[in-house]
């Protein structure tokens, strides 16, 4: 036999041997392949199928789960479960009891039928096999397993807390607005002056009260000087110097 002949019935012999070499390995034990999942982190895959008499199943088994594309995804992603239910193939009664349990539990209606878990064991949602290949196939076993997101989450808001609102004391209004008391005039002599504030008369030492647009102040008159008074207000510590308006 020439060499090159030689070549092309190796070549032959082994395309069939690495075809099948592509293909993923199946388990028929549930139980097993989602301890399986659980340790690697997978996600699990079962096919109802009725393998050697329905014509979609063998379909999708040619143009989706014996194509290499398919064998590298699921080898990172799927753990792989096929419960079978043959014509022709005879399989063993707890195996058949088996099937008819899990095809009651997952409420199976015809076939093919293919269902993905997580790696928990939930379900996650049937995939549909559109009869587009294995592009098509993987693309929809994606969208369960990592569904696009339309809403973006929300990002927290830099808010600032809310600082509480601080409603001004008549106190502190009176200490911060200028025109709250009005020196308008100083009187009498230098042992014993008289200040007229907001029209009330005071000495010093003297407690009154007296009205500043809305609001009651009681001032205390702490001293009074040639121009200007030193009062507090409303019982507070702090010390206010009213100056006579220039002019005056």
């Amino acid at each position: 036999m020439k060499f090159s002949q030689l070549l092309l019935v190796t070549a032959l012999f082994l395309i069939p041997i690495l075809g099948h070499s592509a293909a993923p390995a199946w388990s028929t034990d549930l139980a097993k392949a989602q301890a399986q999942a659980r340790v690697e982190g997978k996600a699990v895959l079962i096919n109802f199928t009725g393998s050697d008499w329905c014509g979609w199943c063998m379909k999708l088994r040619k143009d989706v789960f014996l194509k290499p594309d398919f064998a590298a995804y699921a080898q990172t992603n799927l753990v792989l479960v096929e419960i079978d239910f043959p014509k022709r193939k005879t399989l063993s009664p707890e195996v058949q009891k088996a099937n008819q349990r899990l095809e009651q539990q997952f409420q199976v209606q015809g076939f093919p039928t293919l269902v993905l878990l997580d790696r928990n064991g939930t379900r996650l949602s049937n995939v549909n096999y559109a009869n587009g290949g294995t592009r098509t196939f993987l693309a929809e076993v994606e969208r369960i397993l990592r569904p696009p997101s339309d809403i973006p989450p929300a990002k927290p808001a830099n808010k600032k807390p809310a600082t509480p609102k601080r409603y001004q004391s008549a106190t502190t209004s009176a200490l911060t607005n200028q025109s709250a008391l009005t020196l308008s005039r100083i009187t009498g002599t230098k042992k014993k002056r008289q200040a007229i504030i907001n029209n009330t008369t005071f000495v010093a030492g003297q407690t009154a009260t007296v009205k500043s647009g809305i609001t009651q102040l009681k001032i205390y008159c702490v001293e009074i000087r040639e121009r200007s008074a030193i009062v507090t207000i409303n019982g507070q510590p702090e010390k206010r110097v009213l100056q006579l308006a220039s002019g005056i």
